[in-house]
């Protein structure tokens, strides 16, 4: 009787365990997890060179982002888009600065002063929640992120619980089959667990619609989605 209830607890589980999404990232993660980590880390995401190889100011021309947008900036890192993300939704806009570690919102924090950004408030966040407010985000920006998330069904949730009625997710990441100009074949697979289309239906079983997908760099895609 023991077995037979057992396997009946087995069999109820496992198809919970295929939607859960559970530490799915730990691999992209290895090198967060402790603050010298992430100091290092910090140190990349601060290259003087990322303006001319990411071209954010192209990126959100694209994107349509406009004056008076709530924009929600999903793992920010050091800030690196925050000037452009400000200065693309002016004054009358929001722009939310997100990241679940206090010491890169720490950089973030530098960069909004240093730039005298009067529209910018950092948000600290958890592995499954954005804790950005409810129904206030016209464009959640994810860039070079969702591939570090642990739990993407949790964190997507609380995304689309931010956005407004016609709000958008943005998600720029890499090509897991592309070459990379910094990262070896090996250690992109390693770091990227899934490619560009996989990542797409992940996103839409989630209560998302693709809208649109393009390429911004030879390496790195954009995919637009609304909430269903």
């Amino acid at each position: 009787m023991r077995r037979v209830r057992f396997f009946a607890i087995v069999l109820l589980l496992v198809p919970l365990a295929g939607t859960a999404w559970p530490q799915v990232a730990e691999k992209a993660n290895h090198g967060y997890r402790t603050p010298k980590e992430r100091s290092s880390v910090a140190r990349n995401l601060d290259n003087p060179d990322r303006e001319e190889n990411q071209k954010p100011r192209e990126l959100l021309a694209v994107l349509g982002v406009s004056k008076g947008d709530a924009v929600a900036d999903i793992g920010t890192g050091v800030g690196f888009m925050l000037p452009y993300l400000a200065e693309a939704v002016g004054l009358e806009g929001q722009v939310y600065a997100e990241d679940i570690f206090q010491d890169f919102l720490t950089h973030a924090q530098a960069r909004i002063d240093k730039h005298g950004l009067k529209n910018v408030a950092t948000v600290l966040g958890i592995q499954k929640d954005v804790k950005l407010p409810p129904g206030t985000i016209d464009l959640a920006l994810v860039l070079d992120v969702y591939h570090h998330f642990n739990y993407p069904a949790e964190v997507l949730a609380s995304i689309r619980k931010s956005l407004k009625p016609g709000g958008r997710l943005v998600v720029v990441d890499f090509y897991r089959s592309r070459e990379h100009p910094r990262m070896s074949a090996e250690r992109l697979k390693d770091h990227i667990r899934l490619d560009r289309d996989e990542f797409a239906a992940e996103i839409q079983s989630a209560g998302f619609r693709l809208d649109r997908q393009f390429d911004h760099l030879p390496h790195q895609y954009v995919l637009v989605f609304a909430k269903n």
